[in-house]
């Protein structure tokens, strides 16, 4: 018979200074190639992405665009807030990635693949690129 070990949930708040450093590495990560097979472009509305202030802020609305694959056809977009995603994508990583994207320190540990992970549950609410 297989022993059952216990399970210890966890609730930790980052700071707003470690918010930005976590949500400007997630996007920076996915945009400059963890997302690049799926995403065309992202309108950001006079934002920038790209800074984890901005995003943590102002939690703008951003339209995230589909790649077409280079068929010039209309694609889908995704209408939702840059912050959001970060926060919903993290919240339904496995654990163990979770603990990394929630640690400054850890951040590194994660790569293109994780943070392109993270937006597309934080945009679909599970993995639909692989």
């Amino acid at each position: 018979m297989n022993k059952v070990y216990p399970t210890i949930m966890v609730e930790y708040t980052p700071s707003r200074d470690e918010w930005a450093q976590i949500a400007e590495a997630i996007w920076v990560g996915a945009m400059e190639g963890g997302s690049n097979h799926w995403i065309d472009y992202i309108h950001v509305s006079g934002h920038v992405l790209k800074s984890g202030y901005d995003v943590v802020d102002s939690n703008f609305e951003i339209v995230i665009h589909e790649d077409d694959g280079g068929f010039d056809e209309e694609t889908e977009t995704h209408r939702v807030k840059a912050f959001d995603v970060i926060v919903d994508g993290i919240n339904l990583l496995d654990p163990e990635r979770q603990r990394m994207a929630l640690t400054v320190s850890e951040l590194g540990q994660l790569d293109a693949n994780d943070y392109d992970l993270i937006i597309q549950l934080g945009v679909f609410g599970k993995e639909v690129y692989c």
